[in-house]
């Protein structure tokens, strides 16, 4: 299927001064030149379609790391901050952060009073990349090494706040996918910086800070997974691709004291392959109930039930799953009621054990979105791993479906 992966530079020396770069030029920082080599060995072998760039140097230099054969797109810059560019952060919120929060909250008046607004820069970012969608075709592969302001804009078709974001800032060479499904693109993972490790700096800072962070994974894959069935709460088991990813999960983020599962065989399985020390599992961290639909494909469920199925799936209207199971409304309510009244810890990622629906119903909760069934977002792949610190303004998304430990198992 078509997918298209957003990536933001390397590090610059602007961002390691603190200095608001926007579409002026400037070098990487040391750092940034270093960790071209992870970025480049991790995206060496994937076979894009077309790479597309932005004309800052930052970004052709981030590119040149893994192709040769990249276009050039003027369309890809970042944020024109106006009066604002090489300005220290410290003094444009000195001199004008009155300013700059209205032009954040209104959206648009011009960043440094001559440049951009952010609703122009979402415009010029959203339609970008509908028309590289639209270009890729039904099976199309495609790059696009860009800036972490216009990543932010793509972001807010999908995880727009109420006031504030929700989730953090793309960090530098971090890979942000898109994936066509259902006649839209989705967001399948965000922030993912798994070159340089399974646990990303985010996590370390707020832990530090004594933010709790909860670690979601998605169970393994069951023949469920593989028959396109709606498996709901039934309590299918993994099969051996499915113990494999959990294998290659545990060697690759390692293991830890405190792991709450679903009681469902899927995730406790999977759970067991985490636990250090026991696993706690609760009901309320089960998937969505199908109701009469459990175990049955899309196409029975359709033969028997079309106008429910439409009804939900075509006319946004949140009603029972198979007629006697749950809403996604009530799905949400549940699974973020459960992941709120967990006792974490506070020394190490706290690891939840769930189904892929009710990670993408809470990441979605998150949001302002008005999807009857959190359509706006792919389902994590199976072992993926959703990173999400609890802090006093309120849990924030470190990152989204990172799954790099799947990318060589055959």
């Amino acid at each position: 299927m078509t997918e298209i992966t957003l990536i933001r530079h390397a590090e610059s020396q602007a961002n390691l001064d603190g200095i608001w770069n926007g579409q002026v030029d400037g070098p990487l920082s040391a750092a940034g030149e270093a960790s071209l080599d992870a970025i480049g060995k991790r995206l060496h072998d994937r076979k894009f379609d077309l790479v597309v760039c932005s004309p800052l140097q930052r970004a052709k230099d981030t590119a040149s790391a893994f192709t040769s054969d990249f276009e050039v797109w003027d369309r890809l810059a970042e944020l024109d901050i106006g009066r604002w560019e090489g300005k220290a952060r410290e003094e444009i919120f000195g001199q004008d952060g009155d300013y700059l929060r209205e032009a954040i909250r209104d959206r648009n008046l011009p960043m440094g009073f001559t440049g951009e607004s952010l609703d122009e820069l979402h415009r010029r970012a959203i339609g970008a990349i509908d028309a590289l969608a639209a270009d890729l075709g039904e099976d199309g592969q495609a790059a696009v090494v860009t800036h972490g302001g216009f990543i932010q804009e793509v972001l807010q078709r999908y995880l727009a706040g109420r006031g504030q974001r929700v989730h953090g800032f793309a960090g530098n060479t971090s890979l942000t996918r898109l994936i066509w499904s259902f006649d839209r693109l989705r967001l399948a993972g965000f922030n993912d910086l798994a070159h340089f490790g399974p646990r990303p700096t985010a996590v370390s800072e707020h832990l530090e800070k004594g933010d709790p962070v909860l670690a979601l994974v998605r169970h393994g894959q069951t023949r469920a997974n593989t028959e396109g069935r709606w498996q709901g709460q039934g309590d299918w088991g993994l099969d051996e691709l499915g113990h494999r990813q959990a294998k290659a999960l545990r060697d690759w983020y390692g293991t830890a004291a405190t792991v709450y599962a679903s009681p469902l065989g899927r995730a406790l399985s999977t759970a067991e392959y985490l636990a250090s020390d026991g696993i706690t599992t609760l009901d309320g961290l089960k998937e969505l109930d199908m109701g009469r639909w459990e175990g049955l494909t899309s196409d029975e469920i359709y033969e028997t039930w079309p106008d429910l199925m439409g009804t939900i799936y075509r006319d946004g209207v949140d009603l029972k799953r198979g007629e006697t199971g749950e809403s996604w409304g009530e799905l949400t309510g549940r699974i973020r009621a459960t992941l709120h009244g967990l006792e974490p810890v506070f020394d190490e990622p706290t690891v939840v054990v769930a189904h892929g629906g009710a990670i993408r119903a809470y990441v979605s909760s998150l949001t302002v979105t008005t999807d009857s069934h959190s359509e706006s977002l792919y389902t994590p792949a199976n072992t993926a791993v959703t990173h999400v610190a609890l802090t006093d303004a309120g849990p924030l998304l470190l990152d989204y479906g990172v799954s790099a430990h799947l990318e060589s198992l055959s």
